[in-house]
């Protein structure tokens, strides 16, 4: 179905299931949406390993979203939802996810504003970045003003990167964790 590049089809373990198990110890709460999930990824592996928390893995794309229909009766994942939807045009109404994961969909400050009213109290964003964005983002970290950090604090989350060695890549992968700071 042409649902991952034919060049990932050796590396589909390092660079793909165990790239997406790597965030498991920084999920918190029980729910949790994978925005722009493409093939399933990360939503689907987390799932099969975490039965106690229910996955909504979102896509605008029809195409991925039945294929994940056709794998999740396979693998009969009693904690998957899915849906078919462009947040940007279709946003949720009523729901709060306690994590929001986003793997290849943007950068944590851009994709910010778009999932943070779909936050818990207490919630965070983890976006997955490939160490080629890492590099780029290390430079403009050491140049980081005074006023980025205001910008974090005005748009109500702090951030963190954390590194991530993945068996089987070369390069590092990180993740970067956006919490959310509500207000009491």
């Amino acid at each position: 179905m042409n649902l991952i590049s034919r060049r990932d089809i050796n590396r589909l373990l390092p660079r793909h299931l165990l790239d997406s198990l790597s965030v498991l110890p920084y999920l918190t709460g029980t729910s949790v949406l994978d925005v722009g999930t493409g093939p399933g990824l990360p939503g689907m592996p987390l799932a099969i390993v975490d039965p106690n928390r229910t996955y909504t893995l979102c896509d605008r794309m029809a195409k991925r979203i039945r294929f994940l229909h056709m794998a999740s009766r396979e693998l009969q994942t009693s904690n998957v939802n899915l849906e078919e939807r462009n947040l940007a045009k279709d946003p949720f109404v009523d729901q709060r996810f306690d994590t929001i994961l986003a793997r290849g969909v943007a950068s944590g400050p851009l994709l910010w504003p778009m999932v943070e009213p779909y936050l818990a109290k207490g919630g965070r964003v983890i976006v997955f970045e490939s160490a080629q964005v890492e590099v780029v983002e290390e430079t403009a970290e050491s140049e980081k003003t005074p006023e980025d950090t205001l910008d974090e604090i005005e748009l109500g989350y702090s951030s963190e990167k954390i590194s991530c060695l993945i068996p089987g890549l070369e390069q590092p992968h990180f993740l970067c964790i956006l919490q959310r700071k509500d207000k009491d």
